[in-house]
């Protein structure tokens, strides 16, 4: 099971460089043609805005798959093993919390906006929107998975949960 998911936040990982790539060559290719052609492609931006949006939701998936948010964990670092424990389920319950909210807001977004089409694109904004709903089920299988690590093996939330590889400690 590890070497699957290892396999498929590789393919996420590669996905998103090339997202990135079109959403740069896109802005690029519009800028070159206003500037030197006095036009630009109409649908590029938009295109470039929801790869955008993808981008930045498909990355928060990989920083949680990962542990690599931003957190300040200096008080947690110098709590007591079942403290830390403790701490670390918390802080998961309030990701699932808040992803379930995500999730919830995401999928009103979506069922409102079934028959929207994007003005340049006539793309369905539900597709759009849909990408929250993806964020969302994905964080909170994740935090559930680490909440599960963390239950069969306390002693991971010290070297997995809590410290970067760059931790020294």
């Amino acid at each position: 099971m590890k070497t699957f998911t290892d396999k498929l936040f590789n393919g996420v990982q590669l996905l998103l460089g090339g997202m990135l790539a079109v959403m740069i060559a896109l802005v690029f290719l519009n800028v070159v043609l206003r500037f030197f052609f006095n036009s630009g492609l109409v649908w590029s931006e938009e295109v470039s805005r929801y790869v955008f949006v993808y981008v930045i939701y498909l990355g928060a998936i990989v920083a949680m798959k990962e542990n690599a948010h931003l957190g300040v964990d200096t008080f947690i670092k110098n709590c007591p093993e079942k403290l830390k424990w403790l701490l670390f389920v918390l802080g998961r319950i309030i990701i699932i919390a808040v992803m379930a909210i995500l999730f919830k807001g995401s999928l009103a977004m979506v069922i409102q906006s079934s028959t929207a089409k994007a003005a340049a694109t006539g793309l369905p904004l539900s597709v759009v929107y849909g990408i929250g709903l993806l964020t969302g089920a994905a964080i909170i299988l994740i935090a559930l998975l680490n909440i599960i690590e963390v239950i069969k093996n306390p002693k991971s939330v010290h070297k997995a949960a809590l410290m970067s590889e760059a931790d020294p400690e």
